[in-house]
């Protein structure tokens, strides 16, 4: 029997691996915040940018998904967040 997936709600949030830089960039003010989201690579050490399940902090590959891998949390769709 197939299980149905989880009904939370989560987002695809953009992290650096660098403390000192997810520190600069939690600081950042909210209009910044959502430009920063465009990034590829981390404006402040250039490493390329990592991609989190908001809900369970595990990695993804993808900005295409429609549910998280591993906790199935559904991400908001882009139009939806906007």
């Amino acid at each position: 029997m197939l299980e149905k997936h989880s009904s939370k709600n989560s987002s695809i949030e953009k992290i650096c691996h660098d403390s000192d830089c997810a520190e600069k960039i939690s600081n950042l003010k909210p209009e910044h915040y959502n430009f920063f989201k465009t990034f590829t690579y981390c404006p402040y050490c250039a490493e390329e940018l990592m991609l989190i399940c908001q809900n369970c902090k595990e990695q993804l590959n993808s900005t295409e998904y429609k549910f998280c891998p591993w906790c199935g949390s559904k991400f908001a769709e882009i139009n939806e967040t906007k």
